[in-house]
């Protein structure tokens, strides 16, 4: 699935709300952002770099991987229902991206 497609996916979803899967207080704590910032990532999409379809359990859900620097990023875990559901989010450090930049995941920006 490209990127386009997911947006207007998550668009016509986003309408109905989002929900959490774990505590949000946790989440704004473990990535040092806001709930604010988390639904803006999702509404606007402008540092997504990966889309990956997982399938677990006999659910689809679908890992989001936003990468703001060559240093920062964060991945979001979302299940498509009748609200999004943010199963969870971490945040990836340096050495993460620069594995990721080596198997050619993704290219880093000018």
């Amino acid at each position: 699935m490209n990127k386009k497609e997911f947006e207007k996916l998550i668009q016509e979803y986003s309408n109905k709300g989002f929900e959490y899967g774990k505590p949000i207080k946790y989440l704004e704590f473990r990535n040092n952002a806001t709930k604010q910032d988390f639904e803006k990532d999702l509404s606007d999409f402008e540092d997504l770099e990966i889309i990956e379809k997982q399938k677990r359990d006999g659910e689809v859900r679908h890992a989001l991987y936003f990468i703001y620097s060559k240093n920062k990023g964060r991945v979001y875990v979302i299940k498509l229902a009748e609200k999004i559901r943010i199963i969870t989010i971490y945040p990836l450090g340096r050495k993460t991206l620069n594995k990721f930049r080596k198997k050619g995941l993704y290219t880093e920006k000018p």
